[in-house]
């Protein structure tokens, strides 16, 4: 397992850098508004892809581990199969609700449309498969189509377009690289796939209605947790190119880009933890799963304290590297990292939540804080403009993390937070 974390905080390090040197060279050479743009237009496909991939991903991580125990092989390949299927329709289907909107509503060009369009079906794809492989504990191949390939491809697709082939950036080609870079995400994730055996494409697999259901019904609380959580991530860009200008949405894409990679460690100890608790929750071994995330949440804080310490010190230069614009969002960018940094220190709660089966409740309490913060950023951006939403965007991004924590020590008995990390003194 420490393996793994560490290739997978690795990863998503070069996934962030990435992504943060590509948005950087996006608002430098493409301008501000078109920065803006591309924000909005991503934010659009992360908060449609739970919606989508409707939690099956988390449903397989859940169960698979239980299934091996029982001995039901048929189950364990014959539910991954299912889940492909189901989330490829669902996606392509979303992909081009998608492409509608923002041809139709947002008055975007047919190309901006079907390449948008395309990569939601990508995205999901990618995500399902990767579920697979973390399905059999095997975390560090899991990230590496998203966040190694992904990131790799997308930056070079910007450095190409710009440089050897059109010479300009443009929003086209700028979706086309990001759809070409999910593509390759997709095959390197498949090849995973194939090579390790994690789906046995030719076994028989007749479902039953009530292994269906339960399947859709983590389903639903996971599509409505994830979906919440990606728009309260994501919406403040979102709002603010609806309610505010491209270039308002463009400033605080670069704050919400840079504050979240103090939280980029979490992520990571998420994906890595998550099929290790599904472990300890089948064995019902309550100080394993105490363990675990007490070990998750002391890598998490290790990366994210002196990282959100070096933002909070040099937010000015790390602005001015989106251009000389961008000066008046430091402000906001300390005020995000505060935010993140709180957190950070709430721990892996979702993933405890979910692989231990309290997802319902989990579901209710994100769900409200999210409809409760979209509500409260169209009024706040309103009435107070970009200082509003970013207030409201940093009360929401650190409340809901909190509630959460105190819903798993008081159902769970189990600490997910920074001060977790007494238990590990007691080892």
């Amino acid at each position: 397992m420490k393996f793994a974390a560490i290739f997978v905080l690795f990863a998503n390090a070069f996934s962030a850098g990435m992504m943060f040197l590509a948005s950087v060279f996006i608002s430098r050479y493409g301008g501000k508004d078109l920065f803006g743009f591309f924000s909005v237009v991503l934010g659009l496909i992360i908060s449609a892809a739970p919606v989508a991939t409707f939690g099956m991903d988390t449903a397989i991580v859940r169960f698979l581990p239980a299934y091996r125990a029982d001995g039901q092989r048929q189950l364990v390949s014959g539910m991954q199969r299912f889940v492909l299927l189901f989330a490829t329709v669902l996606s392509t289907l979303g992909g081009i609700v998608l492409a509608v909107v923002l041809i139709k509503f947002r008055n975007y060009g047919l190309p901006i449309g079907f390449a948008a369009g395309a990569c939601l079906p990508l995205s999901v794809i990618m995500t399902v498969l990767q579920g697979t492989i973390r399905a059999d504990a095997n975390v560090s191949r899991a990230v590496v189509g998203e966040a190694v390939v992904r990131p790799l491809v997308f930056g070079l697709c910007l450095l190409l377009m710009y440089f050897w082939i059109l010479h300009e950036l443009s929003l086209l080609t700028i979706v086309m690289s990001y759809a070409l870079a999910l593509g390759a995400g997709v095959i390197s994730s498949l090849l995973f796939v194939v090579q390790g055996g994690h789906i046995q494409w030719k076994d028989r697999f007749h479902p039953a209605i009530a292994d269906m259901r339960l399947w859709l019904h983590l389903g639903v609380n996971v599509l409505f947790s994830k979906l919440g959580v990606a728009l309260l991530n994501q919406s403040p860009v979102i709002i603010a190119g609806v309610t505010l200008t491209a270039f308002d949405a463009g400033e605080i894409g670069a704050v919400i880009r840079l504050s979240m990679l103090v939280a980029f460690a979490l992520t990571a100890v998420n994906s890595v933890v998550s099929p290790f608790l599904a472990r300890a929750m089948a064995k019902d071994d309550k100080w394993e799963l105490q363990s675990l995330v007490a070990r998750a949440t002391a890598f998490s804080m290790l990366v994210a304290v002196p990282v959100c310490v070096g933002f909070f010190i040099f937010a000015p230069w790390l602005l001015s590297l989106f251009g000389d614009d961008y000066s008046r969002a430091v402000p906001y960018l300390r005020m995000m990292l505060i935010a993140y940094g709180i957190q950070a220190a709430c721990g892996p709660s979702v993933a405890l939540l979910n692989m231990t089966g309290i997802h319902r409740a989990m579901t209710k309490i994100v769900t409200i804080w999210a409809a409760i913060t979209v509500t409260a950023l169209f009024i706040a951006m309103h009435k107070a403009g970009l200082y509003g939403g970013v207030l409201v965007g940093a009360v929401s991004v650190a409340g809901y993390p909190i509630l959460l924590a105190i819903l798993c020590r008081k159902t769970l008995g189990v600490d997910p937070t920074a001060l977790s990390l007494r238990f590990l003194l007691k080892r």
